[in-house]
């Protein structure tokens, strides 16, 4: 049995598979493409950048799914990435990102079956995820949690290098069904420590979703105005790829390309695109969409902070978070001045997928069960 912890995020998918440490991340975007086959020239060296998977799973409402996941399927012409009418909960799409994340790590970790003529992997995993708030109030995780662990998961790898041709059958010891925002507060009062006996509001900026939780000074969870909405950076996001193509004739593929154009960190790069090899600016489109996006999210906050008037803090976290820092800071300069955070993006980025192992290792700590010496002893701090 292996230890995993996944966030399965609108943007991507983060990992922390057999420990909490560096070496233990998995990060894949959240692109699908149908794909049968491959032409191949020459199969790429490494597997993260060409995964072609079928995953056939009891959970799939689509049945038997043969595609391209992550970097190559940000390749292809026609892709999928999820969108704001589907629950987490009940997307082929979630699914297949999260036994495909297993699926790697366990062509890795556990071994073939040698007496079978194909090479088959079985590997039990004790699994901790999570939910958006909203999915989470109206229960939706109960029975998340049981077609996980009660499905019949197996992936397959097809033109994938290093693994082609291997098959991995997925089997769950439990899954642990967290809640986002709760999460993250066990690992925003390590690092902040200030926050512990306080009521603050984390605020989880996704693709998709925004989660808004409110934790008391006591450590608890507001259940009447802690809440999240159907709105995150996504719409947005596919808005500016639509400008962009209908203006400059030219094709973003994914929304996580347009993320690393509007993030970079080089200033040449920045909201910068290449039309026939010339640099083109699309900064007015950019700003255009995610400064009224963002004051969609400032008057949310604004209306959460009216109603709970004792708020000392809001952590602006998540992907969604980092594209919209700068219009969000503008914004509250000019309004209520409120006392807002944002961590450091990779912290933010890798925030709840570490508490969601930390929640592991604390549940399998009261059980009895084994666990991999983690980073800091993460087990102690988080009993704390």
């Amino acid at each position: 049995m292996r230890l995993a912890s996944v966030d399965i995020g609108n943007d991507a998918v983060k990992a922390f598979l057999g420990g909490a440490g560096e070496e233990n991340k998995l990060y894949i975007p959240n692109v699908l493409a149908k794909l049968e086959n491959r032409s191949i020239v020459e199969m790429e060296k490494n597997p993260l950048d060409a995964i072609h998977v079928e995953v056939n799973s009891s959970t799939l409402k689509g049945g038997i799914q043969k595609v391209a996941v992550g970097k190559l399927a940000s390749k292809q012409n026609v892709n999928e990435e999820l969108t704001p009418d589907t629950d987490k909960s009940e997307s082929d799409q979630a699914m297949i990102m999260l036994l495909t994340t297993l699926a790697l790590d366990a062509v890795k970790n556990f071994s073939s079956d040698k007496e079978d003529k194909d090479e088959v992997i079985k590997a039990k995993y004790l699994l901790s995820t999570g939910l958006p708030m909203d999915e989470t109030k109206r229960g939706l995780n109960k029975d998340f949690r049981k077609k996980i662990r009660d499905g019949q998961h197996k992936v397959t790898f097809l033109d994938t290098p290093v693994y082609q041709g291997i098959t991995v059958e997925i089997s769950f010891e439990n899954v642990l069904v967290n809640t986002e925002g709760f999460a993250a507060y066990i690992e925003l009062s390590e690092k902040y420590q200030d926050i512990v006996g306080k009521t603050v509001l984390i605020n989880d900026i996704g693709g998709l979703s925004t989660d808004s939780a409110i934790i008391t000074k006591d450590a608890q969870v507001d259940n009447e105005f802690s809440d999240g909405i159907k709105k995150g950076v996504a719409g947005a996001l596919d808005n500016i790829i639509k400008k962009v193509y209908n203006e400059h004739r030219y094709t973003i593929k994914s929304r996580r390309d347009l993320v690393e154009i509007i993030t970079s960190q080089n200033a040449e790069e920045k909201n910068t695109i290449y039309v026939a090899g010339q640099s083109t600016i699309i900064k007015d489109i950019v700003d255009e969409e995610l400064s009224t996006l963002a004051s969609e999210e400032y008057k949310l906050m604004k209306s959460i902070w009216r109603n709970v008037p004792d708020i000392r803090k809001a952590y602006n976290i998540g992907g969604g978070s980092a594209v919209l820092k700068d219009y969000l800071i503008e914004i509250n300069n000019k309004d209520a001045k409120f006392p807002f955070e944002f961590p450091k993006v990779e912290d933010s980025i890798w925030m709840i997928a570490r508490a969601y192992f930390k929640i592991l290792t604390l549940f399998c700590q009261k059980k009895g069960i084994e666990v991999p010496k983690v980073e800091k002893d993460e087990v102690a701090e988080t009993a704390k």
